[in-house]
Parts: C-alpha cells; sequence; structure tokens
C-alpha cells in the first residue's frame, strides 16, 4: 500500500511513500496535513532510567588487640 504525503522539507510537492517509509516520515514528524496527526506506535521503547548509586554504608568496626 503506498500513501500520497507532503512533507516538511517540500510541502508544495505530493510524493509517495510506501508503507515502511510513511511511518519513518510520521514518527521522525516530518509530515504535513492531516496524515501527520495519526496515531502511531513508538518507534523504541524508552531506555530504563539509570540506578542512582547508593552511598557507602558504614559499618560499625571494632579493632580487638
Amino acid at each position: 500500500m503506498s500513501h500520497k504525503v507532503r512533507t516538511t522539507m517540500r510541502p508544495d510537492e505530493e510524493i509517495e511513500v510506501g508503507n515502511a517509509e510513511y511511518l519513518d516520515l510520521q514518527r521522525q514528524g516530518l509530515l504535513v496535513g492531516d496524515s501527520a496527526n495519526e496515531d502511531v506506535p513508538p518507534a523504541t521503547a524508552a531506555p530504563a532510567p539509570p540506578k542512582t548509586p547508593e552511598a557507602p554504608r558504614k559499618t560499625s568496626t571494632s579493632k580487638e588487640s
């Protein structure tokens, strides 16, 4: 299936693209007009937030002689 779209790079020119290229353009926000407002699944999952390092815990040490 092909789509006729206008891009932000050439809004005066209508081009025909395939499904994969259409989704790529849409995800990148490069489409102009009604086709740019359709819901698009996210390209990838968001990375997990980095773990914050814990401060070293003080342990009680006793010197035995």
